[in-house]
């Protein structure tokens, strides 16, 4: 069984109990070992893009730690308490973000709509699930390539201190919102061209259970005489 197949609203209702329960278990003690069980899962299931989120999960732990305990630290809290706090924070920022990663990298716009029209979603629903979870994978793409621009043109990114890296990664703001908006625009253009109506039913094109199949099942019929 390969889990990337499996319907996207299994993989959705998944990554929300991991949320809910790693914000139901607040103390770090708890956090730890099921962020830990979340990236293992991550890695045995080969998740594309996994050393790019880990980079970026880093960097999101170092940012909330450091954050949380200057808050809490001004506020009367010991640094032992404040380190705690902080650190069980991150922990679940990490665990939800790893969660509804695995979900946008395995699961493809079409699987997203075969599953909600197999589950006769309303319209609005199902555009708004798959663009959620489909451009969200195109922006960082996106995002990469802006920088491998930035390399070609000779700026040195990756080999420079932390707050340098951060300042360029921030530049990449400007041109990423550019492409946004010309997606978006892409995206309204191919739908407004391809008729597409919220008030018209639509059906799916594949079968949808718990798992995805990604083919029209062919049947092979009688030839006529």
């Amino acid at each position: 069984m390969r889990i990337h197949d499996v319907n996207f609203f299994v993989k959705l209702g998944g990554a929300l109990a991991l949320t809910i329960l790693a914000w139901i278990f607040t103390d770090w003690r708890y956090g730890l070992p099921l962020t830990a069980v979340t990236l293992l899962a991550l890695f045995l299931a080969k998740v594309p893009g996994l050393r790019g989120y880990l980079k970026g999960a880093s960097l999101l732990v170092l940012l909330v730690v450091a954050s949380w305990m200057l808050n809490l630290l001004i506020q009367g809290e010991t640094p032992l308490d404040a380190l705690a706090i902080a650190v069980g924070m991150a922990l679940r920022l990490v665990t939800t973000t790893a969660a509804f990663f695995f979900v946008m990298e395995t699961s493809t716009p079409g699987a997203i709509l075969a599953a909600s029209t197999a589950a006769r979603l309303p319209p609005v629903v199902t555009l708004v699930l798959s663009l959620t979870f489909g451009i969200i994978p195109m922006l960082r793409d996106d995002f990469e390539r802006i920088a491998d621009a930035q390399r070609a043109r000779g700026m040195e990114i990756d080999d420079v201190g932390f707050f340098t890296r951060l300042r360029f990664a921030l530049a990449r703001g400007v041109p990423l919102l550019v492409q946004a908006v010309r997606m978006a625009h892409s995206i309204s253009l191919s739908l407004s061209i391809s008729g597409y109506d919220m008030r018209r039913r639509r059906t799916t094109w594949r079968n949808v259970g718990l798992m995805v199949e990604p083919r029209l099942p062919i049947t092979k019929g009688t030839p006529h005489d």
